[in-house]
């Protein structure tokens, strides 16, 4: 019975990845919003914390009108224990102005930890993300 259900955790954590990735690819912000828990907060690389769903939503929109964003996450562990998860990894991402200009692409490590919600969905609770040196 626990694996089904730990092999259950890791469904739903890649569906909730998929999710993630497909609203950034269609450049929907508005599609984050419900995967993220409300008290969400992120600290990435050089730049200021954002914390709350809503204000994810708002940093995320200005990027998303402005760049066609693909992004790839490979886990190196995940740590499932009860109603919380822990995932690292590397995160890859390009991004190609809509309006024409030069693709930028970005490697970094990730840090995330997600929270089951009482409708047994994942959802990204916490992140972190560093650049690998130069």
């Amino acid at each position: 019975m626990a694996t089904l259900q730990l092999d259950s955790d890791h469904a739903g954590i890649a569906a909730l990845h998929a999710s993630w990735m497909g609203a950034v690819a269609a450049g929907d912000a508005d599609a984050l919003r419900d995967l993220l828990t409300e008290d969400y907060e992120v600290w990435a690389n050089a730049a200021v914390p954002i914390a709350g769903r809503d204000a994810a939503v708002l940093a995320m929109r200005p990027a998303l009108s402005r760049f066609r964003i693909e992004q790839r996450f490979e886990p190196i562990e995940t740590v499932i224990a009860g109603e919380w998860a822990f995932e690292r990894g590397t995160e890859f991402m390009t991004a190609t102005p809509i309006t024409g200009g030069d693709t930028q692409s970005m490697t970094q490590r990730a840090l995330v930890i997600l929270r089951r919600g009482d409708d047994g969905r994942w959802r990204y609770a916490r992140g972190m993300t560093n650049r690998f040196p130069a």
